[in-house]
């Protein structure tokens, strides 16, 4: 949820972008590996600026040596954000390295709420050219086979057109899709079971595409998929049937099918920051699957969905309406939303150095954290 907000709150400002793009290299990190780093030499860099963080989410600025210059949470009022880069860029100039200690500043609101700093741990953090044989990249490779793609989903105005403001995060979503090896076999038996005929399809299939349509920040779960939300209810049907087979061994599966889906905090989430809100969201679905007869696999996924969604987040303890964006990133802002919405989504098998066992090149590109 704080990356949403401080997507749309602070990095769509045009000054804050052209002071980034200037002087900063932009990383988007996943609150998962700052909070568990993994093994090997990306995992110990991720261990040593999550050792500083303030809170489990929050805007890091770090050196070429990888050390933690400053945590931010929120900031003052909107004019903070760019004196906060502005400090962070003086800080990177006295500690542009390893040379020297380097104490993080940590700060819940900027500059008025400075936090105690955490001393450096004065131990240079090595950075290898590539990963050793056996040091898994926290970008991990998929197993062959395995679909990747992306999701976006629109709000949609009164005559059903896109909103075309996509900074806020319940008007647009764009977001990475995979499906697993398990849940195409899944549906490849649900196949071959209807031998032809139409077929219902299985429930692990359906989960994983309704569990990615919603908009709003990743909190707002209405399938409780997420740590502080649950799911009140759901009910879907999906069935689908071949329609063509191609030359090369292909089926072309077609499908069509109805979800609704309602979720609100759960009592961890309502406990833990007083977070208040509800989410619905039903849909009518269609799509095709490509399906590969020999080894039978998915090569092929595009789906269409349409439909209405509800969306209110608030906060039980404070009014969020009342607060600056920047003011209140943790919380986000109060959003209360009922509209038409378009979700539509493709993906196809990973390939490259993303499939499991390939090995990039010596020469090509590495992926950093």
């Amino acid at each position: 949820m704080f990356a949403g907000a401080a997507r749309e709150a602070v990095f769509s400002q045009p000054e804050v972008i052209r002071r980034v793009q200037r002087d900063f290299v932009p990383v988007a990190l996943k609150a998962a590996l700052v909070n568990h780093p993994p093994r090997g030499s990306e995992g110990e860099l991720l261990r040593e600026i999550g050792r500083s963080k303030p809170a489990p989410q929050g805007i890091c600025v770090a050196n070429s040596a990888g050390k933690v210059l400053d945590w931010v949470l929120m900031f003052d009022d909107e004019p903070s954000l760019l004196a906060f880069i502005e400090h962070a860029w003086k800080r990177y100039q006295q500690f542009p390295d390893a040379r020297q200690p380097v104490p993080a500043e940590r700060f819940m609101r900027f500059p008025s709420h400075k936090l105690p700093d955490v001393p450096d741990a004065t131990r240079p953090i090595p950075v290898p050219d590539e990963h050793a044989a056996d040091d898994a990249c926290p970008g991990r490779r998929l197993p062959p086979g395995t679909l990747v793609g992306r999701i976006i989903g629109r709000a949609l105005d009164k005559e059903g057109r896109p909103l075309s403001d996509t900074l806020r995060q319940e008007h647009y979503m764009e977001a990475r899709f995979e499906l697993p090896l398990e849940v195409q076999q899944s549906l490849v038996q649900a196949l071959q079971q209807g031998a032809g005929g139409r077929f219902e399809l299985p429930e692990p299939f359906v989960r994983t595409l309704v569990a990615h349509a919603y908009l709003g920040q990743l909190d707002v779960s209405p399938l409780g998929t997420v740590p502080g939300s649950k799911n009140i209810s759901h009910r879907w049907q999906f069935s689908g049937q071949v329609v063509g087979q191609g030359q090369e061994g292909v089926q072309s599966v077609y499908f069509r099918g109805t979800s609704a889906v309602a979720g609100c905090e759960s009592s961890l989430g309502f406990n833990t920051d007083g977070r208040d809100w509800e989410h619905e969201v039903t849909l009518e679905w269609e799509g095709y699957i490509d399906v590969q007869i020999a080894p039978r696999r998915l090569t092929r996924l595009a789906v269409l969905a349409r439909g209405k969604e509800r969306l209110r987040w608030d906060h039980a303890r404070r009014k969020l309406s009342e607060a600056s964006d920047v003011a209140n990133l943790p919380a986000g802002r109060a959003i209360d939303q009922l509209c038409g919405v378009v979700y539509g989504l493709t993906a196809q098998p990973c390939q490259g150095e993303e499939a499991e066992g390939a090995l990039p090149e010596r020469d090509a590109p590495h992926s950093q954290p």
